[in-house]
């Protein structure tokens, strides 16, 4: 599969060009064969969410799970094929951790949709793809990544929009649980104040006050430093896409033979990619105010996801599987060259040293040649998906969001676009950076 063009996909990516980015993987379409046609939907769907075409990238990412599903059922032969030659020879049906990708990005659509019921769909949808896709493994087999923190609190949000604080209230205590048990030691990943403040206002409008002075006691200083009644506050969040994902590359060794022959195989690695952007630092103007800013109306974003670390913990979660299945079938083309050199050497008494020696030679060429590694992967995923939340007055808004680097520095800015907001409600604004 060629991959040229992603260069070209992500200059427009830098200039937040999502159409142009979108055509280039249109003209680029004939490049994904039928084995690569979930990867296609998945790229192009995911360009289409950055573009705010929630409905079009839905179609893309529906279309790359009804794939995917279909090839966990493959045929007996490709995966001889797969055995035979290696794994590009067989479909891509995607990392574990990208299937669950599919119906979190599909969730965000609908959010942009404002369709919450839909939303809550595709998330409760990753949660049990994670359930069943572990489920397939042996116990010393299963993957870290069985449970997904940052799709529980969307979880939790989606049910205080729809009426349902019970629900809210298990899924923010769901969320916080994985963030603290999970995700923090497994990715660094430590759940925002603002998820423990949406649990601290659930618990209090149930009047759960056994929980309520728990949470309290649990995190003093979150629940001291709230000064706000959210009942009669909107709030608004901010979804940063940050840093390009991780890449695949190929990593192989090798082994000399007694005979000479040398024994290559080949495995895929997942390497970070550099980005600058930190965090996003969020600013919003009521527009009654005049140009004047105030401080409880800026935000952060903080790392909720963290895809870059979920794609390698759950790359190196398979790997010894990979590796087994590769030192398998290396051996297995070893054994077959020096069967056919031997039974050259068997059968013509004249020529029979030299010509066995060309067999393992040019077996040993194209064992070499044909041992390669499936590096085909998600290319377009971020590396984080980073949360902004501020609770403020209903109004009509407006405000800019800067992106800083690691030392505080600002390195440019991209305006929101205004919005009106209730009582109540919650809006979602989302951004995308690259670099």
């Amino acid at each position: 599969m060629a991959t040229g063009h992603y260069a070209q996909v992500d200059q427009y990516l830098l200039q937040d060009n999502y159409n142009d980015a979108l055509t280039v993987m249109n003209k680029n379409q004939d490049t994904y064969d039928q084995r690569n046609a979930a990867l296609y939907n998945m790229e192009v769907g995911v360009l289409a969410h950055y573009a705010n075409r929630y409905q079009e990238s839905n179609r893309y990412l529906g279309k790359a799970e009804i794939i995917v599903d279909e090839l966990y059922t493959r045929s007996v032969s490709k995966q001889a094929a797969s055995f035979i030659i290696n794994d590009n020879t067989i479909p891509y049906r995607g990392e574990d951790f990208e299937d669950a990708m599919l119906n979190l990005f599909m969730a965000m659509n609908y959010c942009g949709l404002r369709h919450w019921e839909d939303a809550l769909v595709e998330a409760r949808k990753v949660d049990n793809k994670l359930n069943i896709i572990n489920s397939r493994y042996a116990d010393d087999q299963k993957n870290v990544y069985k449970e997904d923190a940052f799709i529980r609190f969307l979880m939790g949000v989606l049910y205080e929009t729809e009426g349902e604080i019970n629900d809210a209230y298990i899924s923010y205590r769901k969320a916080a649980e994985i963030y603290r048990s999970d995700y923090q030691p497994n990715y660094n990943v430590a759940a925002p104040d603002f998820l423990i403040e949406n649990l601290y206002f659930a618990a209090r409008a149930l009047d759960f006050k056994q929980e309520v002075e728990e949470i309290a006691r649990q995190y003093p200083q979150i629940v001291s430093a709230i000064s706000v009644d959210k009942d009669r506050m909107a709030e608004v969040y901010f979804i940063h896409y940050n840093g390009k994902g991780p890449e695949k590359v190929e990593e192989s060794w090798v082994a000399p033979m007694p005979d000479g022959y040398v024994l290559k195989v080949a495995y895929p690695k997942f390497q970070r990619r550099f980005y600058s952007v930190a965090y996003g630092e969020v600013l919003l103007q009521d527009q009654k105010a005049g140009n004047r800013y105030s401080a409880r109306n800026s935000a952060r974003t903080k790392l909720m996801e963290n895809i870059d670390s979920i794609a390698r913990m759950n790359l190196k979660n398979r790997l010894g599987r990979i590796k087994a299945k590769a030192i398998a079938r290396a051996t297995a083309k070893y054994l077959a060259t020096a069967a056919g050199a031997k039974a050259v050497a068997d059968n013509n008494s004249t020529y029979g040293a030299a010509l066995s020696i060309l067999v393992k030679t040019a077996g040993n060429i194209a064992s070499a040649m044909s041992e390669q590694a499936d590096t085909r992967h998600w290319r377009l995923l971020p590396a984080q998906i980073r949360v902004g939340r501020i609770l403020l007055p209903p109004g009509m808004y407006s405000g800019q969001i800067e992106f800083v680097d690691e030392n505080g520095n600002t390195l440019y800015s991209r305006e929101i676009s205004t919005f009106k907001i209730e009582a109540g409600q919650k809006h979602f604004v989302s951004h995308r950076t690259l670099n």
